[in-house]
């Protein structure tokens, strides 16, 4: 069972409260298709009080309502079936046959995947890998739907000075090129580069087709809006509506104001 943090349960209410928006807003496609790229292994354990919570998938799988598909991937073999296994504990019968498993690397799988590109078909795409392993091409092959809402999470506080000076591929295929090292070498210190490199990630999204007004994105600090920061959650969408409801949720929902209706 994967440990989490106490930050994480952050990004796992958001996640929540946009899954029931989304699911009542969208009555009227014809199909919907929920994505959870790093599924990992259903269940998590709340690394302070060994507490366990669902998941990402467990969280879409238990909203009321229905997608038409879900589509878990993990990489990770022993994750993987731990996956499969919870799920198949947890979730009632009429909601397992609309499962697919895949036990596959996301980037290869999400760029062969056979998309309906219907404007009347929906994806909702949930991008949250733990550091640099999205890779740019992924989302550069997301973004050509038209119907498509992406919830990324932003590794805003990884380990750059090991990753520039051992592993510089990695963040060649997280940016999608090597302009981010320009921006890194003109840093005046670390956080001028984090700050600087995120901007960039976020103008890139606007390159692909994303537009501004489109685009919101909320930190995740190590405790509640204080602490380190240690995660941006980027959302991106085609859909006005879809910007609408997370825009909603990122600056009311936590505080527990009252639920936005959708009618």
């Amino acid at each position: 069972m994967r440990l989490i943090k106490e930050h994480s349960l952050q990004k796992l209410e958001y996640l929540k409260k946009y899954i029931k928006g989304y699911l009542t807003a969208t009555k009227r496609l014809q199909a919907k298709y929920y994505i959870d790229a790093f599924a990992g292994t259903g269940k998590c354990l709340l690394h302070n009080t060994k507490q366990q919570v669902d998941g990402s998938s467990l969280i879409a799988l238990k909203t009321e309502g229905f997608f038409n598909k879900y589509i878990l991937i993990e990489k990770n073999e022993n994750n993987f079936k731990i996956l499969k296994e919870c799920i198949k504990n947890e979730i009632l019968e009429d909601k397992l046959s609309l499962i697919e498993f895949y036990n596959e690397n996301c980037n290869e799988f999400l760029k062969k995947y056979n998309y309906n590109p219907s404007p009347y078909v929906g994806y909702f795409v949930l991008l949250d890998p733990a550091g640099p392993e999205l890779e740019w091409e992924t989302i550069n092959v997301l973004s050509k739907l038209k119907k498509i809402d992406l919830l990324i999470l932003y590794p805003y506080d990884m380990s750059l000075v090991r990753l520039v000076t051992k592993y510089p591929w990695k963040l060649d295929k997280f940016y999608g090129g090597n302009e981010w090292l320009d921006i890194y070498k003109k840093r005046r210190n670390a956080a001028n580069a984090r700050n600087n490199l995120l901007k960039f990630y976020i103008h890139n999204l606007e390159g692909l087709g994303f537009e501004s007004k489109f685009i919101d994105c909320r930190p995740i600090r190590r405790k509640l809006r204080e602490g380190k920061l240690l995660y941006y959650l980027i959302f991106v969408t085609h859909n006005p509506v879809a910007k609408k409801i997370i825009s909603y949720i990122f600056d009311k929902e936590l505080d527990g104001q009252e639920t936005l209706k959708f009618n």
